[in-house]
């Protein structure tokens, strides 16, 4: 019954940006991919190596935490023949942050990298409150 985009199964929450400024998906990239040290043009390319692969992953699951794009549209901006890439990609995140700290610690610093440029206020995603998405605004503290 869980939903295989939320990032943690426990939580239904998922950020979305800023009303104030939002984050565009090529913005989100370039954050995933300067923090993973890849050249321009690594993470939409078609190489499957693990150095940029994981990097990828982790893409795929800022964008779907920070915006509203389907998994096919997120497939495109990536460059992916399929949104089932996607969909793998987002659990295998899920996974690897449940089961190693160091991973959990990369995503958590990419989303604080991702709050810092929308703005200090954030858009909280319910993903299943009562049967459909609903958005509310909290003040992120810090």
């Amino acid at each position: 019954m869980s939903d295989p985009q939320a990032l943690d199964e426990t939580t239904l929450q998922q950020e979305m940006p800023s009303p104030a400024r939002r984050l565009h998906v090529a913005e989100i990239i370039e954050v995933v991919r300067v923090y993973y040290q890849l050249r321009k043009g690594e993470m939409t390319g078609p190489s499957r190596e693990r150095r940029v692969s994981w990097p990828r992953q982790m893409a795929m699951a800022m964008i779907r935490n920070r915006t509203s794009l389907s998994t096919t549209d997120i497939a495109r901006a990536l460059c992916l023949r399929h949104h089932t890439t996607v969909c793998h990609g987002l659990r295998r995140v899920r996974e690897r942050c449940k089961l190693k700290p160091e991973i959990k610690a990369d995503y958590d610093e990419l989303r604080r990298q991702l709050a810092d440029r929308a703005g200090s206020a954030d858009f909280i995603r319910h993903e299943d409150a009562h049967g459909r998405p609903f958005s509310t605004v909290r003040r992120v503290s810090g």
